[in-house]
């Protein structure tokens, strides 16, 4: 006998990626023109560790005491395929780069806020379409079957923030195969937001996370 209703977990293979720069300079010519969404096929690494701060006491000699310090993020590995008319990332890593080395012209290559390196990043976890409503009619919600849901609603949604590119890569060459070249960057960040299901409205509430 079928569920009446569908309890699966939330799929990990329809999602979306947006970039949203910190400052003028890499929304303009030198990075992206703006928030941008790119089509990445991996997106892992998103963890916390909070660190242990151990206290011994005198009288209590069995264990120490223990609490909690700071907490680390780790950093987050965005991979999607290599286009000829998308030099986003690059440009990011090239920036970050310039601006470190003192590269940029001082209008450019401030620390101020219109020159800000970092960006934050929101990533949106999309329903799967059998999952919105029953097995006999997908789509379907409540009691009236003639109410559908269109498939694509967001279950599931975080923002990384603070972030820049701690590393950038391309995938090697081979002559001897057929697969399509990737390239790869490791983001830092300072942290981030989750929102788990009716939380999450639509993409923008998720960049309006603070």
């Amino acid at each position: 006998m079928a569920r009446a209703a569908v309890t699966d977990p939330i799929r990990n293979f329809k999602f979306k990626v947006q970039i949203i720069p910190g400052g003028t300079a890499l929304g303009g010519d030198n990075f992206m023109g703006g928030q941008i969404n790119l089509g990445f096929s991996v997106v892992s690494g998103l963890t916390v560790q909070n660190e242990m701060i151990a206290y011994r006491e005198g009288g209590m000699n069995t264990h120490p005491h223990k609490m909690i310090g700071q907490s680390d993020y780790g950093p987050v590995t965005f991979t999607k395929g290599v286009f000829a008319d998308q030099d986003n990332l690059y440009k990011w890593q090239q920036f970050l780069h310039s601006w470190g080395q003192g590269g940029l012209e001082a209008s450019e290559g401030s620390t101020s806020d219109d020159n800000d390196y970092r960006c934050d990043i929101v990533v949106a976890v999309y329903d799967h379409p059998v999952s919105a409503g029953s097995y006999a009619q997908p789509n379907a919600k409540g009691e009236n079957a003639n109410t559908t849901t269109p498939a694509g609603d967001i279950k599931l949604g975080y923002k990384l923030f603070n972030c820049w590119p701690a590393s950038f890569s391309l995938g090697d060459l081979n002559a001897g195969d057929s697969s399509i070249l990737i390239q790869q960057m490791v983001i830092n960040h300072e942290g981030f937001q989750i929102l788990f299901g009716d939380e999450v409205k639509d993409f923008s509430s998720l960049a309006k996370l603070s």
